[in-house]
């Protein structure tokens, strides 16, 4: 126990000492992941409307209410408006419509009719809220705006995320402005308790917000560590076997038992805390996209229960010791330093077709997948983040992972000549014969 703790602290204090290392391992893998998860919105957005920021809108015979609604909200920061009447929409060509959507943009139309006479938008929802204060029928009342876009899934996005983002909040401003009438019989809400209640604020956001991330942090994370863990794996213990650095050390009284326990805690502790630094830089980035474009793979409000990180955490740290075992037996089977880091990245490759294939996956998991070694564990934290996980499959999980972490720990106990250098590969095996 003494050597292996000698061990672990010889190994940290090699990425603690050297700033640059420490900023790669625990920072940077992160940094350049949530810039891309940021910038993936702006690309699609680009590629669906022709712009970076701000999605084109144009608006026909908007009321004066809805013009004003766009000018105090803050969300209409996010798209470019285009307002035209409805004698300038009629003079033009009938393709116009088709032109505005193939173009990626949202059309919104305004229209409202009294006893089926086109009339004044505002003034027909004026009337509507007084014939309700007045107990009078409604029935020959129409206000309505429609969106429409060019059909395919993009666009609908879009105009989802516009109604989300400006529609719904429309009926409201209706209500508070020109339904005063209304307001004053006793009608509406006058005091909402939840607007108030930062339990209920968190909990209507997270229900959209975890079920979106499902499909992206759990593979996103395990990518992440492998990642780490791989690379460490690769410089302290394949190069300094190549090197010829680690026979040193196994010829000095500490066993090869101590040794590899103390250099796979380094890898799995800097695994983890990696990993936990990046789900703090998500967790943070969901918080602050308040603009929640309909492309984001994070969407605002992410949120997991104390249960939920519990099991959460217990699931990366088995899996961090799965990984860094598998990476371990892969550098005691294979002998060259070249064909140890090709197969190394084997498991990158695959991991990151597992990451494209999880992000827009619609079903739940089969029971065969929580018994493979790693991608159960990625199945296990897309329950967490749906609210579907049960406790006996984190348990199930924990188990096929340590139970295949074992036999790897002992392969490569078992392993006589896999620390000693390549070049002496033709004398080692007696060497490793006669040091048991």
């Amino acid at each position: 126990m003494r050597h292996t703790i000698t061990i672990l602290k010889w190994e940290m204090s090699k990425i603690i000492n050297n700033w640059q290392k420490t900023l790669k391992v625990f920072l940077l893998p992160a940094l350049l992941l949530l810039a891309a998860i940021n910038v993936f919105p702006m690309l699609m957005n680009y590629l669906s409307t022709g712009s970076l920021q701000s999605r084109p809108v144009t608006v026909v015979d908007a009321p004066d209410s809805f013009v004003d609604y766009v000018d105090s909200n803050a969300k209409s920061s996010f798209y470019s408006f285009t307002w035209i009447s409805e004698e300038e929409a009629e003079d033009l060509d009938e393709t116009f419509a088709k032109e505005v959507t193939d173009k990626g943009g949202i059309l919104v139309i305004f229209y409202a009719t009294d006893k089926n006479t086109l009339v004044d938008f505002d003034s027909c929802v004026e009337k509507y809220y007084s014939r309700l204060a007045n107990g009078e029928s409604t029935r020959r009342l129409h206000m309505i705006a429609e969106i429409y876009h060019k059909g395919d899934y993009n666009s609908y996005l879009q105009a989802e995320q516009f109604n989300a983002d400006l529609g719904e909040g429309y009926s409201s401003y209706l209500l508070e402005h020109l339904g005063q009438a209304y307001l004053d019989a006793g009608g509406g809400d006058r005091w909402d308790v939840d607007a108030f209640n930062p339990f209920s604020f968190v909990t209507d956001h997270r229900a959209v917000a975890n079920l979106g991330a499902a499909g992206t942090i759990p593979s996103m994370m395990i990518l992440l560590m492998y990642y780490c863990i791989y690379s460490l794996t690769a410089e302290t213990l394949a190069s300094q076997r190549q090197s010829g650095f680690l026979t040193k050390v196994y010829l000095s009284p500490i066993s090869k038992k101590a040794l590899l326990t103390g250099k796979a805690l380094m890898v799995i502790f800097v695994g983890v805390i990696s990993a936990v630094v990046t789900f703090f830089l998500l967790f943070i980035s969901s918080w602050l996209n308040r603009s929640n474009s309909a492309y984001s793979l994070l969407p605002f409000g992410l949120f997991l229960t104390p249960s939920q990180l519990l099991a959460f955490f217990i699931l990366l740290v088995v899996a961090a010791i799965m990984m860094a075992m598998l990476c371990f037996g892969i550098t005691f089977m294979v002998r060259r330093m070249q064909d140890v880091i090709m197969n190394l990245q084997v498991p990158l490759v695959l991991l990151i077709f597992e990451f494209f294939g999880n992000m827009f996956r619609p079903s739940d998991a089969l029971f065969a997948e929580y018994l493979i070694p790693v991608h159960n564990s990625i199945m296990a934290i897309r329950d967490i983040f749906k609210g579907t996980y049960s406790w006996w499959t984190i348990l199930l999980v924990v188990f096929v992972n340590l139970v295949f972490a074992g036999e790897l720990f002992i392969i490569c106990l078992k392993s006589k000549d896999g620390m000693l250098h390549i070049a002496e590969e033709g004398g080692a095996n007696d060497f490793g014969k006669s040091r048991k």
